[in-house]
This record gives C-alpha cells, sequence and structure tokens, in this order.
C-alpha cells in the first residue's frame, strides 16, 4: 500500500504545509519517497529509498521546489526491491506518474511496444503501468481516450488497485479503482481558497492536529489518499478520472 499527494495551483506555490504532513505517513510507508514538480515545463523529481520522515534531502527538496503541479508519493513495497529506481514518482519525457496498487505487469509488458520497455529503468508493476498509459494516450493522441483504453485492458487481468496520479505539467488526472478492499484504496480531492482563514491538518492514521495560517490568493486543487484537514475534502467515486486544468477549472468522469 503506498500514499498519493497531487497539486495543481493557480501560480507557483510550495508544498512545505501540505507535504510535510503527507510524509508523515511514511511511518506506516517506510520504502521510499518522492516529489516530483515542473521547471521550464519539465519535469524534476527528488526521490529516495528511506522514509521520508527520516531523509534529510526532503527538507533541502522543499525549500528549493516551486511549481504550479506537484506529485508526490510514499512507498510501500509489494514488488520490486528498496531501491531509488523503484520510487515514484517516475518521469518520461514531460510526464509524471504515481500509483497505489498492483498491476499484471507481466501481461502488460507484452504490450509494450520495444521503445516503452527500453525506457523501463526499475522492477515494479507501476512502471510498467504508467509506459502502458502513455503508449494508449499515444496511439489515441488524447489523455482521457489513452488512460480509458490503457485502463480497459488492464480491468481483464489480475490487479488489487489503479489508483494514480499523472500530469504533463499542465493538468494533473487523478483516477480511482481497486478490485478489492475499496475503502483501503481511497483518493480524495480538495479544492482550498486560504483566504477563508486557517487549515486545520489532521492525520487519521496518525491522530495528530496542526493549524497553519492562510496564505496570500493562492488557490489549489489538492489530491490525497488521506483527509489531510478538516476542510471539505471530498472522495474521487470509484472507477472516476480527475481531470484538472487548475483550481477552478476540473471535472470528473465515469469511465469504469
Amino acid at each position: 500500500m503506498c500514499r498519493l499527494f497531487g497539486l495543481i495551483a493557480n501560480k507557483r506555490v510550495d508544498i512545505h504545509f501540505s507535504f510535510s504532513r503527507f510524509s508523515e505517513l511514511s511511518q506506516a510507508h517506510p520504502d521510499g519517497w518522492g516529489i516530483g514538480w515542473y521547471e521550464s515545463g519539465f519535469p524534476c523529481v527528488r526521490k529516495e529509498p528511506l522514509r521520508a520522515s527520516e531523509s534529510k534531502l526532503v527538507c533541502s527538496t522543499l525549500a528549493g521546489a516551486s511549481s504550479s503541479v506537484f506529485v508526490a508519493h510514499v512507498r510501500k513495497a509489494t514488488r520490486g526491491s528498496r531501491s531509488r529506481q523503484n520510487c515514484h514518482p517516475f518521469s518520461w519525457k514531460n510526464w509524471l506518474f504515481a500509483h497505489n496498487g498492483s498491476v499484471d505487469s507481466d501481461a502488460l509488458l507484452q504490450e509494450l511496444d520495444v521503445d516503452r520497455r527500453a525506457a523501463i529503468q526499475g522492477e515494479t508493476d507501476s512502471e510498467v503501468f504508467f509506459h502502458w498509459i502513455l503508449q494508449n494516450i499515444d496511439r489515441e493522441g488524447s489523455a482521457e481516450r489513452g488512460i480509458a483504453e490503457a485502463l480497459s485492458f488492464v480491468r481483464e487481468h489480475y490487479h488489487t488497485g489503479l489508483n494514480f496520479l499523472l500530469s504533463d505539467g499542465r493538468t494533473l488526472y487523478a483516477y480511482r479503482e481497486a478490485a478489492k478492499k475499496k475503502d483501503y484504496y481511497s483518493l480524495y480531492y480538495l479544492l482550498r481558497d486560504p483566504r477563508r482563514g486557517l487549515a486545520r491538518l489532521r492525520s487519521r492514521e496518525l491522530g495528530v492536529m496542526l493549524e497553519s495560517k492562510a496564505l496570500n490568493d493562492e488557490r489549489a486543487l489538492l489530491v490525497c489518499s488521506e483527509k489531510l484537514t478538516e476542510e471539505d475534502w471530498r472522495q474521487i467515486p470509484m472507477g472516476c478520472l480527475l481531470t484538472a486544468m487548475g483550481p477552478g477549472s476540473f471535472r470528473l468522469e465515469k469511465i469504469a
């Protein structure tokens, strides 16, 4: 089981406020962490096969990273060794991807083009899943159609959870689906307008609560496996794709 965090904002922001709480989930997810963001339209990724709460690199990364899109992940390994290559998010050209669940990577590998197989650097089924989605996006010429086609094939084979975050630097996609333990594979989204005042952050898994001062005119849509605050988080329905072009422009579409 892994945990996902994504953000798309109306301007470049930092995520120390949100990720510092999210990284506390690494107590139960000790096999790695990663943060991806965008500089000049291309992804930057920092990740380590360490518990996020014990990493010195997390602090230095957060101190220097700002973007209008972030994708972050804490890992509890199910397939693949504890290594940097197996930590999420994965990147390819302008794409970032993080996944929570397991898929039949052997079946997907047989369907991947040669160049897609050659691009895989680690051992995880999640990285194979990432390139399978990208291959379908290329073939369909549309992210939404490509994702739908990719998932249609995956559903015919073994999987536990298909929760993922995907971004090209302009749009954030979030999908939720599980074959079992559907409550376990949760995924929530939140429209945050900090002008409303203080945000109270509470981790259900850790039982901690903190407060932070509001930020000036920074609006964002956040996606996370857990409700991080007492704000109005909403569950992404099972089998639905959230497509966010910005904090005030998003849609939910049933594709399963």
